[in-house]
């Protein structure tokens, strides 16, 4: 379909708290969105996107797992499609270096939980549970977070605030 345009730290959407989708009205046009968001997340090299990352209002993020892949073949991603994802249960704690493509170029230790279960409708509108732990428990955190309004920073260090800011400054002079 289309790589879009990714939304940049300082954008009003990506502060918004984004509504849960009805999949009935949002199904006519979902392959569209879907293989938008795939596009644009792979063009990027991204491990994941959520929708208001590309401009819409939709409760939709996508994941890419990276799969074990023979030595020489390309590699392959198992990919997660979650519509209106919520986390239901958290367990454990995790420290992680973690950047996002509406940041681009920033890296920040964030602290995450190091299991998590989720509870969304996957892309055929079905109910799932998703037992997730590793970079699977902290990529949908991390994209959760953007259907909340919320950016990983805000979970930075309150200490490291200021150079966060600092580096935000010097970074977004190269953001187009």
């Amino acid at each position: 379909m289309a790589v879009r345009r990714i939304v940049k730290y300082g954008e009003d959407i990506l502060r918004q708290k984004l509504k849960p989708v009805d999949f009935k009205t949002l199904e006519p046009q979902l392959d569209a969105i879907l293989q938008d968001m795939h596009d644009t997340c792979m063009s990027f090299q991204g491990a994941g996107l959520s929708a208001n990352q590309i401009g819409l209002t939709h409760r939709i993020a996508m994941i890419f797992i990276p799969e074990k892949t023979p030595k020489g073949e390309a590699q392959k991603f198992k990919r997660y499609v979650v519509i209106n994802p919520v986390i239901v249960s958290k367990k454990g704690c995790v420290t992680d270096e973690e950047g996002c493509l509406s940041l681009p170029g920033l890296w920040v230790e964030i602290e995450r939980a190091e299991s998590i279960v989720v509870h969304c409708l996957n892309e055929k509108g079905l109910p799932v549970e998703i037992h997730a732990k590793g970079f699977l428990a902290k990529a949908l955190q991390h994209e959760i977070d953007h259907l909340d309004g919320k950016i990983f920073i805000d979970h930075a260090d309150p200490k490291l605030k200021p150079e966060i800011k600092k580096e935000l400054k010097k970074l977004s002079k190269n953001w187009s």
